[in-house]
């Protein structure tokens, strides 16, 4: 950048930098697959790794039966790779070129009785 074409210092203008660190990024990703999935954090996997320049992620998840969606299993794991891609780019500005979803068992949610 130039002189001339350097931001004015004012009131708008904040200097600085926002990195995430490797562990930020991972806890984000097992949130939003927490989220998408209906299951517990801690049943939640996830490895990330570099696909050329952008983020492959690798999601470990158990099929959660009794959720208000009872799509098939595949169409779970579209949403789950949609939510991922969609929220890191929001939330992180991170680009997603690849998620691979692993159903690793079954968690049935039960709801709970007032008594």
């Amino acid at each position: 950048m130039t002189v001339d074409d350097a931001p004015q210092a004012g009131e708008d203008v904040v200097v600085g930098t926002t990195t995430f660190t490797a562990r930020a990024l991972q806890r984000l990703a097992v949130g939003l697959a927490r989220d998408a999935a209906r299951v517990a954090a801690r049943d939640v996997g996830v490895q990330l790794s570099d696909e050329r320049g952008a983020l492959r992620i690798t999601v470990t998840v158990p099929v959660a039966m009794g959720t208000p969606s009872e799509a098939n299993l595949v169409d779970r794991g579209d949403g789950l790779r949609r939510a991922l891609v969609e929220g890191m780019r929001d939330l992180a500005g991170r680009e997603v070129g690849a998620v691979d979803v692993r159903y690793s068992g079954v968690r049935r949610n039960r709801k709970k009785r007032v008594r």
